[in-house]
């Protein structure tokens, strides 16, 4: 038996809780484990995953973004899970292996335990996948063999369609923000947008404007990554799509859920000197806006790489557009 087809065993074979609670689309059992995978095959394909070693004590944003899209394709928006489940879990398959923290020992009783990341981080820096497992996954023929055995041991045939439709996604979007990327750094960005469905659009310029100004808000400076994985930036346009069309990286920032709001209804702006402009709107009538008085005439807080840096273009709409 050649060596893909050991790991192609091992895959169709992943031990997963029956339940009730699981519907016929996950073949009545849980669907944690080949989730997970699904979304590491994807990382390494980006190239995000290097090495055989998986480090679950940095950031795991994107893994976290594509387990959960995967993840809602499938299961009931009521039913939600830490990507740390599968994680810890996975110990138990002959393939991957958790890393003890020094001074811990994993056991079955422990792994048990664990239910979130924090939990997962008291006891493990991360996982081992076996190295011949690893360099299968980075041969693209290989890596689509072992995820469509993940698709036909695992799901139904439309949630396998479903899931399969969510790695295309994955890897158009992966595509579209290297494309945004590589474009901001020449002097006009072509119409490339309407190339790209949707949610792979929205997905790719996510990525991009997160990434780039590393989870921080432009205007308030607050910058929060839960352990899970969860960020508390949004990409926002600044000219938004419904009118341009136009996921230019220069025409979107991250802006944390507040500002988001304030910024879209014109109670926020950046002036053409890239200080927070703050209506006077904002303290009309009984508003309480608190710190966000505060802002007014401070620096954004902007991307490192000033080629990335919104465009006076797109800031005069906006300023125009809400009377700033």
């Amino acid at each position: 038996m050649s060596t893909l087809d050991t790991y192609i065993e091992y895959f169709s074979a992943l031990r997963r809780a029956p339940g009730p609670v699981w519907s016929a689309a996950t073949q009545n059992r849980a669907p944690h484990k080949p989730i997970l995978l699904l979304a590491v095959l994807d990382l390494v394909a980006r190239g995000v995953i290097t090495s055989p070693v998986f480090d679950v004590t940095g950031d795991l944003v994107e893994l976290n973004d594509l387990f959960t899209g995967y993840w809602r394709r499938i299961v009931p928006l009521a039913q939600t899970s830490s990507i740390a489940f599968p994680f810890s879990r996975l110990h138990n398959e002959p393939f991957w292996k958790l890393i003890p923290v020094p001074g811990k020992e994993i056991t079955q009783a422990v792994i048990n335990n664990v239910s979130s990341v924090n939990q997962l981080r008291r006891i493990s820096s991360g996982a081992r996948l076996d190295e011949a497992l690893y360099y299968l996954m980075i041969q693209p023929e290989n890596r689509n063999a072992l995820r469509e055995i993940l698709l036909r041991s695992c799901f139904s045939e439309q949630a396998r369609l479903d899931l399969a439709d969510q790695a295309a996604i994955n890897g158009e979007a992966y595509i579209y923000s290297q494309k945004l990327f590589n474009k901001a750094h020449q002097p006009k960005v072509e119409e490339v947008f309407g190339q790209y469905r949707a949610s792979a659009r929205d997905q790719g310029f996510r990525r991009l404007i997160v990434r780039t100004y590393d989870h921080r808000c432009a205007l308030c400076g607050v910058r929060i990554i839960t352990p899970e994985g969860h960020t508390v930036v949004d990409a926002a346009h600044i000219v938004p799509w419904s009118t341009s069309q136009n996921d230019d990286a220069r025409n979107g920032m991250a802006l944390c859920k507040l500002c988001h709001w304030n910024f879209d209804k014109g109670l926020l702006g950046i002036s053409n000197s890239y200080n927070v402009i703050v209506s006077r709107k904002i303290s009309a009538n009984a508003n309480v806006p608190g710190f966000l008085v505060t802002l007014a005439d401070r620096g954004a807080i902007l991307p490192l790489d000033h080629d990335l840096w919104p465009a006076q273009e797109y800031l005069a709409l906006h300023r125009q557009e809400w009377q700033l």
